[in-house]
């Protein structure tokens, strides 16, 4: 039908079959190893919104010297970070375009993704209790870790952007750094850690878990200063109100 195979020739160079156009065309050969084709990936660069929003915020008193962004494409030079846009981030904070998948060698659930403080790094915490860290510009996977013996619940960030602290499904509690190593582990609850949360001073943090218990936690010290029981209910999602000394609570 028009087609045919290519046949090997001398010195590496592979010949077209018939129909096909007759020149060899030579592999791509280091050390003797046949290299792979270079492969394009997508590339989501925030560098330049933020650059853009440095060089202007030294002209800008306030909100009277902010401009409004017009729907057109030379505009986009213009664009910055959502944090620029006070009292409308929306304005560019919606995200309106699918942009790539990854997906990891080992296909699991992922219960908990994370952002590294810089936003260079994407964090996974899977069923498997393995991290994996992906590029958030290019969207590679860069590397692998067991981090929890069981599945990884849920993941934080202290204020400070210093340490994360992680909580598993058999209720232990670690401390990580930024380089992704750990420092301490400790079992918290009975059950499965379900949500965490840092104080604004970063010196206790709270857990909560399917053990119906609520425990606040010394960071320094690992130990717990207040457990709360709910016998009759769960505790799905709570925080640390912030700049007070309440809590929220939400079931």
């Amino acid at each position: 039908g028009g087609g045919g195979v290519a046949t090997a020739g001398v010195g590496g160079a592979e010949y077209p079959g018939p129909g096909q156009p007759h020149f060899p065309r030579e592999r791509i050969v280091f050390d003797g190893k046949r290299m792979r084709k270079p492969i394009q990936r997508k590339t989501i660069d925030f560098s330049s919104t933020m650059i853009q929003h440095v060089f202007s915020r030294n002209y800008q008193r306030d909100y009277r010297d902010f401009s409004s962004l017009q729907p057109d494409v030379a505009w986009a030079k213009e664009l910055g970070p959502p944090s620029s846009y006070e009292g409308n981030a929306m304005a560019c904070g919606v995200t309106t375009k699918f942009v790539h998948t990854s997906v990891n060698k080992v296909r699991c659930p992922i219960n908990c993704v994370l952002w590294t403080p810089e936003g260079r790094r994407l964090i996974t915490g899977a069923s498997s209790g393995e991290f994996t860290l992906w590029n958030g510009l290019t969207f590679n996977f860069e590397t692998i870790l067991q981090a929890h013996d069981t599945s990884v619940r849920a993941m934080i960030w202290s204020h400070n952007e210093t340490w994360m602290v992680t909580g598993d499904q058999g209720g232990i509690i670690k401390y990580w750094q930024s380089n992704m190593n750990n420092v301490k582990a400790y079992p918290a609850h009975k059950e499965a850690i379900r949500a965490l949360s840092f104080c604004p001073t970063d010196l206790k943090f709270a857990s909560c878990s399917d053990d119906v218990t609520m425990k606040i936690w010394d960071f320094g010290r690992g130990k717990d200063e207040k457990n709360i029981n709910w016998p009759w209910m769960g505790c799905e999602e709570y925080r640390l109100a912030p700049y007070t000394e309440s809590y929220c609570f939400w079931f």
